[in-house]
């Protein structure tokens, strides 16, 4: 299947290494895109991509090849959830809803209407297939989502025996808590993955341009301190740098410049942080030929940030956003971003 797939996410080998305290990690989720029936009927003439950490923002120009119309199924997969049990936390924009990160589509400027279908999993560390358990929580009246409030509650609602049931099957991890200074309790943290997503029929008109736009709100990853320009960073970690976000020696530079910076212009305490943006493209390429023409723009957000990303013939467009245009583009990796933040404490 062509598959266009914006995404926002944390990086785990941030979240192992000794400058970033787990306590310390915001975990993120990668959203998913544009999920066409593999077909070489219908190319992609141009993608538009706009990056932040407030919004993501993509438009797609299709092309119908040929002299038919032709329909097809459209799907946008959202990001997987998974409860991670003791220490998890996901940022999520919209918890209550299923439309958890505010995901809209427009289709030649109008809003289009999709389906939902959402599916709960237990994943297995020994190869073994997955195991679905969507009617299973269900009929117990769960939430599928296993990182909100409501579903804690839910469970916590359920006999004994079932709650125990749920934890022998490992669904459920039991742990005690104490967050409001009246004692432990029991809890019940949910370790089941949620996969959901949106889907419409769709029809390409012979001949004929589509303009679809996907906007919604991210779900980001970062860091409450800063990792990047530390002087305990080490060999094994600055590689991970370079790698993911092509932190060069200027960069590099700054960041340890801003890492020793206590105060700003004006005296006032800095409060510094990392975030962390990607852009999961690798993944598409069943279209017909290449994205005809590309263009990335990434907006830091506050002239303050540093921000560091790979990609070719980067400029600067404004006080906060870069962008790069690239025809013919062939992903060969995911666009991943890195912002270094730092502003007054309040």
């Amino acid at each position: 299947m062509p598959r266009f797939i914006p995404a926002l996410a944390v990086f785990a080998a941030l979240l192992a290494s000794p400058a970033a305290r787990a306590d310390d990690t915001l975990a993120s989720l990668d959203a998913g895109g544009l999920v066409l029936a593999k077909t070489d009927k219908i190319a992609l003439v141009s993608e538009d991509l706009y990056l932040s950490i407030k919004a993501v923002q993509i438009t797609y120009r299709f092309r119908n090849l040929t002299n038919a119309d032709y329909e097809g199924v459209v799907a946008f997969p959202m990001p997987d959830i998974t409860g991670d049990g003791p220490g998890g936390i996901t940022d999520i924009p919209d918890p209550a809803s299923d439309n958890f990160l505010k995901f809209t589509t427009k289709v030649d400027g109008k809003p289009v209407d999709s389906q939902v279908e959402q599916r709960a999993f237990m994943k297995t560390d020994d190869g073994k297939p997955e195991t679905e358990i969507t009617d299973r929580l269900k009929a117990l009246k769960v939430p599928l989502l296993p990182t909100v409030e409501a579903t804690e509650k839910a469970i916590a609602a359920l006999s004994e025996a079932d709650r125990k049931a749920l934890a022998d099957a490992d669904i459920v991890y039991p742990d005690t808590y104490n967050a409001d200074g009246k004692g432990e309790r029991q809890v019940y943290m949910p370790l089941w993955t949620l996969r959901s997503k949106f889907w419409r029929k769709q029809v390409f008109p012979a001949g004929k341009d589509l303009i679809v736009q996907q906007d919604y709100v991210p779900s980001h990853g970062g860091v409450s301190s800063l990792v990047f320009g530390s002087p305990d960073l080490d060999a094994q970690q600055q590689r991970h740098y370079l790698k993911t976000f092509c932190t060069d020696a200027a960069f590099t530079k700054a960041a340890e410049a801003l890492y020793r910076r206590e105060k700003d212009d004006a005296g006032k305490q800095l409060v510094k942080y990392e975030q962390y943006l990607s852009y999961v493209i690798t993944s598409g390429g069943n279209w017909a030929g290449p994205i005809g023409d590309f263009r990335l723009v990434v907006d830091k957000g506050d002239p303050r940030t540093l921000v560091s990303f790979c990609g070719e013939g980067v400029k600067k467009i404004g006080p906060t956003s870069f962008e790069m245009v690239v025809k013919n583009y062939v992903p060969k990796a995911d666009i991943n971003v890195l912002l270094l933040v730092s502003e007054e404490m309040k």
